[in-house]
């Protein structure tokens, strides 16, 4: 439960999705979006950390959280393969369509997330010139910093969400052979998308490193 309670404290921090340098209008709506399956998103991922529905909805409503990572399409799916998976957690078919779809998803939003940096550090690039030249203002700089802290919040958000699909994953594996004994032929395919689950949180890892590096610079 110590784990569970670590996510949801993580989630409980991220109050918001921003663009950097983009209008209120459009930022006001992105939290919006953001923000409508905040509680929603919190739950799947206090399941997949292997928390009960009662205890997961309950933590996740009163925390009053909002998923500022539910910009990344990532988290809206995973929610919705959560769900298809319902009533069919320990089937072994079901749960190799479960992870290809997982592992699908994470490679799109790896490429966005890719995008997402370059598209940053080209914009921290202009905020470093303007801060060396003296014509950027002490609140605009400071908006800057916001805006770059929710964007790697928001990439955050996601890698515990991977890290917690990848652990509910590892979990049925280990059930899985203790059922079958040693004969883990039957499971190579479900091992394969399991190691590139791994991979694919390694790359999203390194992305979200590089959002920190991004807004350390200013």
């Amino acid at each position: 439960m110590r784990i569970i309670a670590a996510l949801l404290v993580s989630l409980s921090i991220i109050t918001g999705c921003s663009t950097v340098g983009g209008t209120r209008g459009s930022s006001g709506m992105a939290a919006l979006e953001c923000g409508a399956v905040g509680a929603g998103l919190a739950t799947a991922i206090c399941l997949a950390a292997g928390g009960d529905a009662a205890t997961c909805a309950g933590a996740a409503a009163g925390g009053g959280l909002v998923g500022a990572g539910a910009c990344y399409t990532y988290a809206q799916k995973y929610e919705k393969r959560r769900q298809e998976l319902a009533g069919k957690e320990n089937d072994l078919d079901a749960r190799l369509k479960y992870v290809r779809g997982l592992n699908e998803d994470a490679e799109k939003l790896n490429r966005d997330l890719d995008t997402r940096v370059a598209e940053i550090s080209r914009r921290t690039d202009a905020t470093v010139a303007q801060i060396n030249q003296g014509t950027i203002s002490s609140q605009e700089l400071a908006k800057e910093r916001e805006a770059l802290l929710k964007e790697e919040n928001a990439a955050r958000e996601q890698v515990e969400l991977e890290k917690a699909a990848l652990e509910d994953m590892k979990r049925f594996q280990a059930e899985q052979l203790r059922k079958t004994g040693e004969d883990k032929a039957i499971h190579a395919e479900l091992d394969a998308e399991i190691r590139k689950q791994e991979r694919l949180l390694k790359e999203t890892q390194s992305a979200t490193t590089a959002f920190a590096t991004q807004r350390q610079r200013i």
